[in-house]
């Protein structure tokens, strides 16, 4: 607490030198317009920024959809742009500030009509989501609200937690989000179109999580979140999409950023390439050493992280548009055993534990305009994974042997391609192929104390081949009723595997504020290669890997759901949704099931004879930013269950029963006498979670084994105290005419309110012990931009 003193202390005395402002400032615009259902860019669009009395501001988009507009003041407004046989849009909330230039992307939708045949009521436009496509269960990322939710953390995964239907994990080492009940191994993430491997830092095999993303804010354009029935084009996937997209660096000026804080230090560039040119840059690079936030959240060891983030955008008259965009990032957690044994107060304490992850992905893109109503979209990424978690022991001698050894590396190639052509202002269709060729390394060694044996449960490599093929339409019958149809083929090489999924969505307006959706999808995935790889020991030195023809995991996914804008600046959201997931892999003879694995840390014989039911109703209510203030509850009442090989029916790990946000932010401009510079924000999030699932250990097998081993046949049976957690975010703007400075302390879990992350056998007590999980957690950071 005291250092928590010593922080707001700070805050407050730079907030007070920051008074002293100079002239009321302004700042710039820039952005481009795209047809909604091509993503062409449209020349001739009016664009307005509204409600300024001081004068007018507007221009005209150019031929490439591009904009500029100087001199607006610093401050929140609405934007409108107005298209002949377009409908008019106008975006709330547009943060201008006086040293970097606001970048704004926008799509608008064609109109049935001719402008003087209907009067067109302005929509405002807020987290819809970018690909049209998506009829239910979708919403758009914005990236420059990220900081109103607060305990985000800066990290999008957090953040995608205030969704409604997704669940963040609450505590801090850990980002992993559940999708409407399912596990978080469920979740695709794409980058630019792609499908890319685990993006996190301190990721582990098998899993799609990990402590913080490798995608930092500074690039994130506004990108879209799926929780079910997603449309056509996306493949591999039983839980949600996470679609990223990077932004374009700033093509007018050179413009830089520089965060310092508690997680360690962020530095970006971005800039055109040449003067005059539309060709720009734009680079991010994190490095954190999480050794301050171990004095407060105790981490059991010392972990380090850095990254690498960047998008080059290389525009041509005839050619085409090329992009050149790549992540990478390196984390490393090593944490020593005690060697003086008089110092062992747990079995931990003789553990020495290293966990590692490196990922890279880097591509080029090629989008080619093939006349006015056809684009031809390729891309190709090369990535590179490698995790390590890997255990030694120290023994009474005080000697090292190897406890456990999982390595994975994987190289996977991908190259995508796909035509979008607009027949009309009512038919649009998409069709697309990704094919992925992977080379993959997997080496698992568990030494078991019953058979005083060291045992090799995999030791595998070899290449995979992966083919995915869409096709789908957007029909737009009127103004009331569209639909969209499309079918998802998917196939895997190494047992010959192969799915076609039918996907459906359709939407009413019955009003031009109000609409009602309903979606169907068949959806699959693919195992890890882990998974496939398992080795059963039969006979003498006899190999064999029984889970070579394992089948994908399906599921049926049905959403109906309704909407509605109550007012300009008032939106609500109910959906409600049923999943039916079959051909399960669960183990034969047992009560195992993949539906309830984050992460692969237990090999098992599997056969896909396993069911799960995931169903419930998610809702949320948003008022928009106006005078300053804004608020938002989401929730989601659910019921996750799933049947095992003996066909009994139990609780899925990630059935909490429910999870509900309420968030609530005000922000104020301060500095009267020189011009409202300046900008105090608060926001605080009340997070309310249904108590985590778990497993009663078997402490008579677990003494045996000295390790921990669950009764299964309880698998989920019981369930901790709901957990309440509240986060707090204080920022300062201060614009001045060459920089813009952001002060911010964002507290993690105020209360410091707590339930077990996790519990365990302890070989040196002979005990069960449980680690706390959620933290209180202070980070204070500065951020200038100049």
């Amino acid at each position: 607490m005291r250092l928590l003193s010593r922080s707001i202390f700070a805050l407050l005395f730079a907030l007070l030198l920051n008074f002293v402002s100079a002239q009321s400032l302004t700042g710039s615009l820039r952005g481009n317009v795209k047809n909604r259902q091509t993503e062409i860019p449209v020349a001739g669009v009016k664009v307005v920024v509204l409600k300024t009395a001081d004068a007018v501001f507007e221009t005209t988009s150019e031929p490439d959809g591009s904009f500029f507009i100087d001199g607006i003041p610093v401050g929140r407004h609405e934007i409108e742009f107005s298209a002949e046989n377009y409908k008019n849009l106008i975006r709330p909330g547009v943060l201008i500030v006086s040293a970097k230039q606001t970048d704004l992307q926008v799509l608008i939708e064609e109109s049935f009509y001719q402008l003087n045949e209907v009067v067109l009521v302005p929509e405002r436009e807020k987290g819809r989501v970018l690909n049209d496509m998506a009829s239910v269960s979708a919403i758009s990322f914005e990236v420059e609200e990220t900081r109103k939710f607060a305990g985000g953390l800066d990290d999008p995964a957090r953040l995608a937690g205030n969704l409604p239907g997704v669940v963040a994990t609450p505590f801090i080492s850990e980002n992993s989000i559940s999708v409407r009940g399912n596990s978080p191994r469920g979740m695709l993430y794409r980058l630019e179109g792609v499908d890319i491997p685990n993006p996190n830092h301190f990721a582990r095999i098998g899993g799609s999580s990990g402590t913080f993303t490798i995608f930092s804010n500074q690039l994130l354009a506004n990108s879209d979140f799926f929780t079910g029935a997603f449309p056509a084009e996306y493949g591999n996937a039983t839980a949600g999409v996470f679609d990223i997209r990077f932004r374009n660096g700033n093509n007018h000026k050179h413009e830089f950023a520089l965060q310092a804080g508690v997680l360690g230090v962020d530095l970006a560039a971005e800039g055109p390439l040449a003067e005059g040119k539309k060709a720009s840059y734009l680079v991010n690079y994190r490095y954190s050493s999480l050794g301050f936030a171990n004095l407060l959240i105790n981490y059991l060891s010392l972990p380090t992280y850095q990254d690498l983030s960047f998008k080059i955008h290389l525009p041509t008259k005839s050619a085409g548009t090329f992009d050149i965009f790549g992540i990478a990032g390196v984390s490393k957690r090593l944490r020593y055993a005690e060697q003086d044994t008089a110092l062992w107060k747990e079995d931990l304490d003789r553990f020495e534990l290293l966990l590692t992850s490196d990922m890279a992905a880097t591509g080029v893109s090629h989008t080619l305009l093939l006349g006015s109503r056809s684009v031809l979209k390729t891309v190709v990424v090369g990535s590179y994974s490698n995790m390590k978690d890997n255990k030694k022991y120290l023994d009474d001698s005080l000697g090292f042997f190897q406890r456990e050894k999982n390595e994975l590396v994987q190289q996977p190639i991908t190259v995508t391609s796909s035509l979008t052509h607009r027949f009309s202002p009512r038919i649009t269709t998409k069709t697309g192929v990704i094919y992925t060729t992977a080379s993959n390394n997997y080496v698992s060694l568990k030494y078991d104390y019953v058979e005083n044996q060291l045992f090799t449960r995999a030791r595998e490599s070899g290449r995979t081949n992966k083919l995915q093929a869409y096709t789908q339409t957007q029909f737009r019958l009127n103004q009331k009723f569209t639909a969209n149809l499309g079918l998802h083929f998917l196939y895997f090489d190494l047992n010959q595997q192969a799915s076609a999924e039918p996907r459906v969505g359709l939407v009413f307006r019955p009003a031009p504020r109000h609409s009602i959706s309903a979606g169907y999808g068949l959806h699959s995935r693919v195992e890890s290669f882990p998974t496939y790889m398992t080795r059963l020991h039969e006979i003498a030195d006899s190999l064999s890997r029984p889970n070579l023809d394992l089948g994908f995991i399906k599921t049926h996914h049905f959403v109906l759901g309704y909407q509605a804008m109550l007012t300009d600046y008032l939106r609500i959201r109910v959906e409600g949704y049923y999943q039916y997931l079959f051909n399960v892999p669960v183990e034969v003879n047992g009560y195992y099931s993949v539906v309830n694995i984050d992460e692969l840390n237990e090999l098992r014989v599997l056969e896909n004879l396993g069911t799960s039911i995931n169903k419930g109703i998610d809702f949320g209510v948003e008022r928009f930013t106006k005078n300053g203030m804004y608020f938002l509850l989401n929730g989601s009442i659910f019921d996750s269950k799933y049947t095992d090989a003996e066909g009994v029916t139990r609780s899925t790990a990630f059935d909490i029963g429910h999870k509900v946000n309420m968030l609530a932010g005000k922000e104020f401009r301060v500095g009267k006498k020189k011009g409202y510079n300046n900008t105090i924000g608060l926001n605080g999030t009340l997070s309310a979670f249904g108590g985590q699932r778990y497993t009663p250990i078997d402490l008579v097998r677990s003494m045996a084994a000295r390790e921990t081993i669950y009764d299964e046949s309880r698998s989920f049976e019981l369930q901790e105290k709901p957990l309440y957690i509240f986060d707090f975010t204080f920022t300062y703007k201060v614009n001045r005419p060459r920089y813009t400075g952001t002060w911010a302390l964002q507290i993690k879990n105020l209360f410091s309110s707590s339930t077990p992350e996790y519990r365990e056998y302890d070989a040196l007590l002979q005990q069960e012990v449980t680690l706390e999980g959620a933290s209180f957690l202070p980070v204070m950071s500065y951020k200038i931009e100049f």
